[in-house]
Protein backbone atom coordinates (compact mmCIF):
# COMPACT_ATOMS: atom_id res chain seq x y z
CA UNK A 1 0.00 0.00 0.00
CA UNK A 2 1.03 3.34 -1.12
CA UNK A 3 1.81 6.15 1.63
CA UNK A 4 -0.81 7.96 -0.30
CA UNK A 5 -3.00 4.93 0.58
CA UNK A 6 -2.07 4.75 4.04
CA UNK A 7 -2.60 7.97 4.62
CA UNK A 8 -5.90 8.29 3.46
CA UNK A 9 -7.04 5.13 5.98
CA UNK A 10 -5.44 5.79 9.08
CA UNK A 11 -5.00 8.51 11.58
CA UNK A 12 -1.65 9.61 13.79
CA UNK A 13 -1.82 8.61 17.31
CA UNK A 14 1.86 8.35 18.26
CA UNK A 15 3.41 10.93 20.39
CA UNK A 16 7.50 12.64 19.87
CA UNK A 17 9.65 11.73 22.25
CA UNK A 18 11.63 15.31 23.39
CA UNK A 19 15.34 14.80 23.27
CA UNK A 20 16.42 17.99 25.22
CA UNK A 21 15.77 16.34 28.60
CA UNK A 22 18.77 17.15 31.06
CA UNK A 23 19.31 13.98 31.54
CA UNK A 24 20.67 13.66 27.96
CA UNK A 25 24.25 13.59 27.01
CA UNK A 26 25.82 16.79 26.54
CA UNK A 27 26.10 15.88 22.11
CA UNK A 28 22.45 15.61 22.80
CA UNK A 29 22.06 18.47 24.53
CA UNK A 30 24.54 20.51 21.54
CA UNK A 31 22.26 19.25 18.82
CA UNK A 32 19.02 20.11 20.61
CA UNK A 33 20.77 23.90 20.52
CA UNK A 34 21.34 23.38 16.84
CA UNK A 35 18.00 22.28 15.99
CA UNK A 36 16.24 25.29 18.00
CA UNK A 37 17.58 27.62 15.09
CA UNK A 38 15.78 25.02 12.21
CA UNK A 39 12.38 24.70 14.58
CA UNK A 40 12.02 28.44 15.08
CA UNK A 41 12.38 29.10 11.36
CA UNK A 42 10.21 26.52 10.53
CA UNK A 43 7.64 27.49 13.07
CA UNK A 44 7.01 30.96 11.12
CA UNK A 45 7.07 28.86 7.60
CA UNK A 46 4.26 26.55 7.88
CA UNK A 47 0.70 28.35 7.61
CA UNK A 48 0.37 28.23 3.55
CA UNK A 49 -3.20 27.33 2.26
CA UNK A 50 -2.18 24.32 -0.18
CA UNK A 51 -3.71 25.71 -3.02
CA UNK A 52 -0.66 28.29 -3.51
CA UNK A 53 2.18 26.98 -2.41
CA UNK A 54 4.27 30.27 -3.86
CA UNK A 55 3.05 31.86 -1.17
CA UNK A 56 5.01 29.37 1.20
CA UNK A 57 8.00 32.06 1.04
CA UNK A 58 10.47 29.48 2.83
CA UNK A 59 13.03 29.86 0.19
CA UNK A 60 11.62 33.17 -2.39
CA UNK A 61 10.43 35.79 -0.19
CA UNK A 62 13.05 38.30 0.79
CA UNK A 63 11.34 38.55 4.40
CA UNK A 64 11.39 35.09 4.66
CA UNK A 65 8.36 33.45 6.36
CA UNK A 66 5.25 34.89 6.96
CA UNK A 67 2.93 32.76 9.69
CA UNK A 68 -0.14 33.51 6.82
CA UNK A 69 -2.45 32.39 4.51
CA UNK A 70 -2.33 34.73 1.50
CA UNK A 71 -4.80 35.32 -0.94
CA UNK A 72 -4.27 35.93 -4.69
CA UNK A 73 -3.60 32.07 -6.61
CA UNK A 74 -5.44 30.59 -4.33
CA UNK A 75 -8.73 32.60 -5.49
CA UNK A 76 -8.08 32.24 -8.82
CA UNK A 77 -8.17 28.41 -8.34
CA UNK A 78 -11.54 28.78 -7.31
CA UNK A 79 -14.45 29.69 -9.93
CA UNK A 80 -16.25 30.97 -6.58
CA UNK A 81 -14.29 33.84 -5.79
CA UNK A 82 -13.94 34.66 -9.67
CA UNK A 83 -16.49 38.23 -9.99
CA UNK A 84 -17.49 40.94 -12.47
CA UNK A 85 -15.97 44.12 -10.96
CA UNK A 86 -19.31 45.50 -10.98
CA UNK A 87 -20.98 42.94 -8.66
CA UNK A 88 -20.74 43.05 -5.21
CA UNK A 89 -18.55 40.91 -3.31
CA UNK A 90 -20.30 38.05 -1.33
CA UNK A 91 -19.96 37.65 2.36
CA UNK A 92 -18.35 34.78 1.92
CA UNK A 93 -15.45 35.92 0.60
CA UNK A 94 -15.26 39.05 2.64
CA UNK A 95 -14.95 36.57 5.61
CA UNK A 96 -12.25 34.81 4.53
CA UNK A 97 -10.82 37.57 3.73
CA UNK A 98 -10.98 38.77 7.18
CA UNK A 99 -9.86 35.48 8.57
CA UNK A 100 -6.54 35.39 6.74
CA UNK A 101 -5.87 39.06 7.97
CA UNK A 102 -6.71 37.97 11.33
CA UNK A 103 -3.82 34.88 11.02
CA UNK A 104 -1.27 37.40 9.24
CA UNK A 105 -1.68 39.43 12.85
CA UNK A 106 -1.51 35.82 14.97
CA UNK A 107 -5.13 36.44 16.13
CA UNK A 108 -5.23 32.36 15.36
CA UNK A 109 -8.68 32.00 17.64
CA UNK A 110 -10.51 34.37 15.95
CA UNK A 111 -9.40 33.68 12.56
CA UNK A 112 -10.77 30.03 13.18
CA UNK A 113 -14.04 31.62 14.82
CA UNK A 114 -14.79 33.68 11.16
CA UNK A 115 -13.35 30.55 9.27
CA UNK A 116 -16.34 28.68 10.59
CA UNK A 117 -18.70 31.30 9.89
CA UNK A 118 -17.32 31.51 6.19
CA UNK A 119 -17.74 27.43 6.16
CA UNK A 120 -21.72 28.02 7.06
CA UNK A 121 -21.46 30.44 4.42
CA UNK A 122 -20.43 28.35 1.73
CA UNK A 123 -22.49 25.74 2.87
CA UNK A 124 -25.27 27.74 2.73
CA UNK A 125 -24.43 29.00 -0.83
CA UNK A 126 -23.97 24.79 -1.36
CA UNK A 127 -20.50 26.16 -3.52
CA UNK A 128 -18.06 23.25 -2.74
CA UNK A 129 -15.13 24.98 -4.03
CA UNK A 130 -15.17 27.74 -1.65
CA UNK A 131 -16.68 24.70 1.17
CA UNK A 132 -13.25 23.25 0.41
CA UNK A 133 -10.97 26.34 0.55
CA UNK A 134 -12.42 27.28 3.57
CA UNK A 135 -11.28 23.56 5.28
CA UNK A 136 -8.17 24.01 3.33
CA UNK A 137 -7.53 27.25 5.22
CA UNK A 138 -8.56 25.62 8.28
CA UNK A 139 -6.53 22.60 8.21
CA UNK A 140 -3.27 24.88 7.42
CA UNK A 141 -4.29 27.30 10.73
CA UNK A 142 -4.51 23.99 12.61
CA UNK A 143 -1.26 22.58 11.37
CA UNK A 144 0.22 26.05 11.90
CA UNK A 145 -0.84 26.06 15.97
CA UNK A 146 0.19 22.52 16.50
CA UNK A 147 -3.17 21.18 16.23
CA UNK A 148 -2.38 17.95 14.21
CA UNK A 149 -5.13 16.13 15.16
CA UNK A 150 -7.38 18.24 13.56
CA UNK A 151 -4.99 19.44 10.56
CA UNK A 152 -4.40 15.88 9.70
CA UNK A 153 -8.51 15.42 9.84
CA UNK A 154 -9.10 18.54 7.66
CA UNK A 155 -6.03 18.16 4.96
CA UNK A 156 -7.75 14.39 4.33
CA UNK A 157 -10.96 15.84 4.12
CA UNK A 158 -10.02 18.59 1.78
CA UNK A 159 -7.70 15.58 -0.38
CA UNK A 160 -11.16 13.55 -0.90
CA UNK A 161 -13.17 16.41 -2.25
CA UNK A 162 -10.77 17.20 -4.77
CA UNK A 163 -10.05 13.83 -5.82
CA UNK A 164 -13.72 13.80 -5.99
CA UNK A 165 -13.79 16.64 -8.22
CA UNK A 166 -11.43 14.95 -10.36
CA UNK A 167 -7.83 15.97 -9.16
CA UNK A 168 -4.93 13.59 -10.16
CA UNK A 169 -2.80 12.07 -7.35
CA UNK A 170 0.33 13.62 -8.66
CA UNK A 171 -0.99 17.15 -9.04
CA UNK A 172 1.24 19.81 -6.77
CA UNK A 173 -1.91 20.00 -4.48
CA UNK A 174 -1.75 16.97 -3.77
CA UNK A 175 1.87 16.98 -3.24
CA UNK A 176 1.92 20.00 -0.93
CA UNK A 177 -0.71 18.71 1.09
CA UNK A 178 1.50 15.22 1.08
CA UNK A 179 4.35 16.64 2.90
CA UNK A 180 3.01 18.77 5.60
CA UNK A 181 1.18 15.46 6.73
CA UNK A 182 4.90 13.55 6.38
CA UNK A 183 5.77 16.98 8.69
CA UNK A 184 2.91 16.07 10.93
CA UNK A 185 3.94 12.41 11.16
CA UNK A 186 7.49 13.34 11.58
CA UNK A 187 5.97 15.25 14.95
CA UNK A 188 4.64 12.36 16.20
CA UNK A 189 7.43 9.83 16.50
CA UNK A 190 5.94 7.94 13.40
CA UNK A 191 9.12 8.45 11.73
CA UNK A 192 8.41 5.16 9.15
CA UNK A 193 5.49 6.53 7.57
CA UNK A 194 7.18 10.44 7.48
CA UNK A 195 9.76 9.06 5.11
CA UNK A 196 7.25 7.27 2.85
CA UNK A 197 5.65 10.32 2.71
CA UNK A 198 8.52 12.64 1.98
CA UNK A 199 9.56 10.02 -0.63
CA UNK A 200 6.28 9.96 -2.33
CA UNK A 201 6.63 13.71 -2.66
CA UNK A 202 10.00 13.46 -3.75
CA UNK A 203 9.57 11.16 -6.43
CA UNK A 204 6.75 13.39 -7.79
CA UNK A 205 8.56 16.30 -7.48
CA UNK A 206 11.24 15.17 -9.07
CA UNK A 207 10.23 13.98 -12.06
CA UNK A 208 9.48 17.89 -12.60
CA UNK A 209 12.69 18.71 -11.99
CA UNK A 210 14.21 16.03 -14.63
CA UNK A 211 12.13 17.54 -16.76
CA UNK A 212 14.07 20.66 -16.21
CA UNK A 213 10.86 22.88 -15.14
CA UNK A 214 11.41 26.50 -14.11
CA UNK A 215 8.41 26.76 -12.56
CA UNK A 216 8.72 28.53 -8.90
CA UNK A 217 5.85 26.83 -7.44
CA UNK A 218 7.72 23.23 -8.13
CA UNK A 219 11.29 24.34 -7.11
CA UNK A 220 10.12 25.92 -3.91
CA UNK A 221 7.81 22.71 -3.12
CA UNK A 222 11.16 20.38 -3.94
CA UNK A 223 13.22 22.84 -1.92
CA UNK A 224 11.09 22.32 1.42
CA UNK A 225 10.70 18.70 0.81
CA UNK A 226 14.63 18.50 0.57
CA UNK A 227 15.03 20.54 3.61
CA UNK A 228 12.22 18.85 6.30
CA UNK A 229 13.39 14.89 4.78
CA UNK A 230 16.80 16.00 5.93
CA UNK A 231 16.36 17.08 8.67
CA UNK A 232 13.87 13.66 9.45
CA UNK A 233 17.19 12.07 8.40
CA UNK A 234 19.04 14.02 11.21
CA UNK A 235 16.43 12.89 13.69
CA UNK A 236 17.01 9.20 12.55
CA UNK A 237 20.73 9.70 13.16
CA UNK A 238 21.64 8.65 9.39
CA UNK A 239 24.00 11.36 9.30
CA UNK A 240 25.46 10.91 5.72
CA UNK A 241 22.31 10.55 4.07
CA UNK A 242 21.05 13.80 5.61
CA UNK A 243 24.06 15.80 4.82
CA UNK A 244 23.20 15.04 0.93
CA UNK A 245 19.66 16.50 1.19
CA UNK A 246 20.89 19.41 3.41
CA UNK A 247 23.14 20.25 0.61
CA UNK A 248 20.72 20.03 -1.89
CA UNK A 249 18.28 22.45 -0.15
CA UNK A 250 21.52 24.86 0.35
CA UNK A 251 22.66 25.06 -2.94
CA UNK A 252 19.08 25.40 -4.41
CA UNK A 253 18.15 28.32 -1.71
CA UNK A 254 21.52 30.06 -2.66
CA UNK A 255 20.34 29.77 -6.44
CA UNK A 256 16.37 30.92 -5.68
CA UNK A 257 17.68 33.62 -3.32
CA UNK A 258 21.65 34.35 -3.42
CA UNK A 259 23.76 33.71 -0.48
CA UNK A 260 22.53 37.19 1.33
CA UNK A 261 19.53 35.26 2.87
CA UNK A 262 18.30 34.23 6.08
CA UNK A 263 17.47 30.88 5.35
CA UNK A 264 20.41 30.20 3.34
CA UNK A 265 22.14 31.02 7.21
CA UNK A 266 19.93 29.01 8.86
CA UNK A 267 20.54 25.33 6.25
CA UNK A 268 24.19 26.50 6.91
CA UNK A 269 23.22 26.37 10.47
CA UNK A 270 21.94 22.92 9.80
CA UNK A 271 24.87 21.55 7.99
CA UNK A 272 27.02 23.02 10.89
CA UNK A 273 24.37 20.34 12.95
CA UNK A 274 25.54 17.12 10.98
CA UNK A 275 28.62 17.86 11.02
CA UNK A 276 28.77 17.98 14.63
CA UNK A 277 26.78 14.60 14.89
CA UNK A 278 28.97 13.22 12.44
CA UNK A 279 31.94 15.08 14.76
CA UNK A 280 33.29 16.60 12.27
CA UNK A 281 33.86 19.25 14.28
CA UNK A 282 36.67 21.37 12.00
CA UNK A 283 33.57 20.94 9.46
CA UNK A 284 30.70 22.09 11.35
CA UNK A 285 33.07 25.55 12.66
CA UNK A 286 33.37 26.01 8.75
CA UNK A 287 29.84 26.29 8.47
CA UNK A 288 28.72 27.93 11.31
CA UNK A 289 31.41 30.59 11.05
CA UNK A 290 29.89 31.13 7.62
CA UNK A 291 26.48 31.57 8.71
CA UNK A 292 27.42 34.24 11.40
CA UNK A 293 29.71 36.03 8.39
CA UNK A 294 27.09 36.10 6.13
CA UNK A 295 24.20 36.60 9.23
CA UNK A 296 26.28 40.22 10.19
CA UNK A 297 25.13 41.72 7.18
CA UNK A 298 21.24 40.89 7.56
CA UNK A 299 20.59 43.26 11.00
CA UNK A 300 17.36 42.10 11.03
CA UNK A 301 17.52 38.27 11.19
CA UNK A 302 16.30 36.91 14.27
CA UNK A 303 17.61 33.48 14.98
CA UNK A 304 21.52 34.75 14.62
CA UNK A 305 22.27 34.97 18.20
CA UNK A 306 21.90 31.41 18.19
CA UNK A 307 24.17 30.74 15.56
CA UNK A 308 26.98 32.35 17.40
CA UNK A 309 25.84 30.15 20.73
CA UNK A 310 25.80 27.14 18.41
CA UNK A 311 29.51 27.88 17.20
CA UNK A 312 30.33 28.83 21.20
CA UNK A 313 29.44 25.10 21.89
CA UNK A 314 31.31 23.08 19.02
CA UNK A 315 34.41 25.43 20.31
CA UNK A 316 33.44 23.88 24.01
CA UNK A 317 33.46 20.23 22.38
CA UNK A 318 36.67 20.66 20.98
CA UNK A 319 38.06 22.15 24.26
CA UNK A 320 38.30 25.95 22.67
CA UNK A 321 37.41 27.66 26.23
CA UNK A 322 38.57 31.15 25.07
CA UNK A 323 37.18 30.84 21.42
CA UNK A 324 33.89 29.69 23.26
CA UNK A 325 33.45 32.39 25.43
CA UNK A 326 34.01 34.67 23.23
CA UNK A 327 31.32 33.72 20.69
CA UNK A 328 28.69 32.69 23.43
CA UNK A 329 29.41 36.33 24.79
CA UNK A 330 28.53 37.75 21.42
CA UNK A 331 25.50 35.19 21.45
CA UNK A 332 24.53 36.75 24.65
CA UNK A 333 24.96 40.51 23.22
CA UNK A 334 22.76 39.70 20.21
CA UNK A 335 20.33 37.84 22.04
CA UNK A 336 20.12 41.24 24.64
CA UNK A 337 19.66 43.51 22.21
CA UNK A 338 16.88 41.93 20.19
CA UNK A 339 15.33 40.83 23.32
CA UNK A 340 15.62 37.05 22.66
CA UNK A 341 14.88 35.44 25.67
CA UNK A 342 15.15 31.71 24.54
CA UNK A 343 18.50 32.97 22.95
CA UNK A 344 19.45 34.20 25.77
CA UNK A 345 19.17 31.67 28.15
CA UNK A 346 21.09 29.52 25.65
CA UNK A 347 23.46 32.23 25.74
CA UNK A 348 23.82 32.11 29.53
CA UNK A 349 24.09 28.18 29.63
CA UNK A 350 26.65 28.21 27.21
CA UNK A 351 28.80 31.05 28.97
CA UNK A 352 28.04 28.92 32.45
CA UNK A 353 29.58 25.79 31.24
CA UNK A 354 32.59 27.78 30.04
CA UNK A 355 33.43 29.61 33.32
CA UNK A 356 32.75 26.28 35.17
CA UNK A 357 35.73 24.70 33.44
CA UNK A 358 37.87 27.84 33.45
CA UNK A 359 38.02 27.93 37.21
CA UNK A 360 38.90 24.12 37.20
Amino acid sequence: MTFFARFMRSSLTSARRAICSSSYSQQNRLRCEFDKVAKRSEKRCLTTASYSYGDYGFYNNPSRCKASVLLGASFAFLGFFENKEEEKEPAVITTIKRSILLIQKGEFKKAEQMLHIALRQAQSLQNEDGITYVYDVMANLAFEVGEFEKAEKLFRSVMQRILAAGTPQDDLKIVHMSLKMAKILESKGDLLNAENGYQFCMKILQDHIDKGTEDIDIITLWSMNLDWYAHLLLNMARYSEAMNFMQKAYDLCVKLNGELHEQCVVLLNDLGSISFMKGNLDEAIEYLNKAAEIGKQLPDMEDIASIHVNLGNVYLKKGLLDEAKKCCAKGWKLSKDKNNYESLDEAKACLDEVNKLLTK
